[in-house]
């Protein structure tokens, strides 16, 4: 049996690291190295790491100054044993058996899909495919969506992170794959990270549409309830980077690039909605995206024609580069959004 390492980044999680362990130490698949990482946490999460340690000689803690998810994670894979990695933040939880359930071996990665749990519901997190493909065509779909997968771009995403997978360690240490801080590219740091592994796989992907994964969301409203001003110029570059790795592989990449980005208009508009200023300076700031070349070039190649009729509305808006109205379908998204998620 093949050890994998689970690295599990923690910081203030004494409300959920309890459930998070108890699933990883209960797993069926017992040949785990279970690496906890207290990214200087104010809270109780080391006491309850410490309790947990001296119960299963399988978890390992280490104990740093706060250093942020993307270097924490990047010290776990430098101390990792196990033939195989995984990551699991300390705030979520694996369902009965996801370990033995998913692996396989003869893999280059393993992706299976999760829920994401709130308070009082859950929302599961359905690829919409699954089975046995090369590298390429699962690095395509994390680019961004095209054809008929526009039909749900509530998906563009839903293969970026890094949790509910398994990866090669020998893949990540051989090619030196690392996070890049979120101060740099603003998030995504989990997309830059699996495209740039799929990069180096050379044989085949497995994709179970099981959700074994449960992905923690409290009730507030998560992505946009702080206002990020530097998010535009750090999304500028993390498109750059996405450029750099994915570009030149065809047709299909070229256009789930434009999509990522025409796409990405969703996050930034919320973004700018959080920021409680006044409509006139937010719709300015709505405008200087959509005038932005990069901007004005995904919504040209962007295809219509398979978007649900909202998302056609607010794209044809923007490819118009009409900033009010799309401050304005900004504004109700976010009420929306903020309904439901309370």
């Amino acid at each position: 049996m093949d050890k994998v390492s689970i690295v599990i980044p923690c910081y203030n999680v004494e409300l959920f690291v309890e459930k998070c362990l108890d699933s990883i130490i209960q797993q069926s698949y017992k040949n785990l190295e279970i690496i906890c990482i207290n990214d200087g946490s104010s809270d109780g999460t080391a006491g309850l790491l410490a309790k947990y340690q001296r119960k299963d000689s399988r978890i390992h803690i280490i104990t740093q100054q706060n250093k942020g998810l993307s270097e924490t994670r990047n010290i776990g894979i430098d101390k990792a044993t196990g033939e195989y990695l995984m990551f699991v933040d300390g705030d979520d939880w694996l369902e009965k058996d996801a370990v033995e359930k998913a692996f396989a071996k003869g893999y280059d990665l393993i992706c299976f899909s999760y829920d994401r749990v709130f308070r009082e519901w859950r929302e599961p997190r359905i690829f919409n495919w699954s089975g046995v493909f090369g590298p390429g065509e699962v690095q395509r779909r994390i680019v961004g969506l095209i054809g008929r997968e526009l039909q749900d771009p509530t998906q563009a995403n839903s293969m970026v992170t890094v949790w509910g997978k398994i990866y090669l360690t020998d893949i990540i240490r051989k090619n030196d794959i690392k996070f890049i801080s979120t101060a740099e590219i603003g998030s995504a740091e989990d997309a830059l990270f699996n495209l740039h592994y799929l990069n180096f796989c050379i044989g085949k992907v497995k994709v179970i549409d099981s959700p074994f994964y449960n992905y923690r969301k409290d009730n507030s409203f998560s992505f946009t309830s702080t206002y990020k001003p530097q998010l535009f110029d750090q999304w500028k570059v993390l498109h750059k980077k996405i450029a750099e790795i994915v570009l030149g592989k065809g047709p299909d990449f070229e256009k789930a690039y434009h999509s990522r980005i025409a796409l990405s208009l969703i996050g930034l508009g919320l973004n700018e909605i959080e920021s409680k200023e006044d409509a006139k300076k937010i719709t300015k700031r709505i405008a200087v995206i959509l005038n932005q070349p990069e901007y004005i070039l995904a919504y040209q190649n962007l295809e219509y024609k398979y978007l649900p009729p909202h998302w056609h509305l607010l794209f044809r808006l923007a490819k118009k580069r009409n900033a009010t109205g799309v401050y304005l379908m900004m504004k109700l998204m976010s009420f929306l959004w903020k309904r439901k998620n309370r």
